[in-house]
């Protein structure tokens, strides 16, 4: 993958055990880090009969970023104003992942 291609930034959120001041434990999302990312472009015919008319094509989007150890199906990444979750992670031949990530409504 060309580095030059790598011209979107996305933020990586992890779950995290935090406590607040009254002393209360809770689980939130946590922003960890900040990388380049590839938009690849989606087609309205998605393949195995679905067509654009059947699916919301607008709230997928598919990512193309550097392989790094912290990525993984649990985490959440912000593009923009939105939260979205990992539905596909592809490993590829030249050390790079395709996500295919969905908006996550809070």
């Amino acid at each position: 993958m060309r580095a030059a291609l790598l011209n979107e930034t996305i933020y990586i959120y992890e779950l995290r055990k935090t406590t607040s001041d009254s002393g209360a434990k809770k689980a939130e999302y946590v922003e960890t880090h900040k990388i380049k990312a590839y938009r690849k472009k989606l087609s309205a015919t998605l393949g195995s009969g679905i067509n654009a008319s059947e699916d919301f094509i607008s709230n997928t989007l598919v990512f193309q970023v550097r392989k790094y150890t912290f990525i993984n199906e649990n985490i959440r990444i912000k593009y923009g104003a939105h939260l979205y979750k990992i539905i596909s992670l592809d490993l590829q031949c030249d050390n790079t992942y395709l996500i295919t990530c969905s908006k996550f409504n809070e």
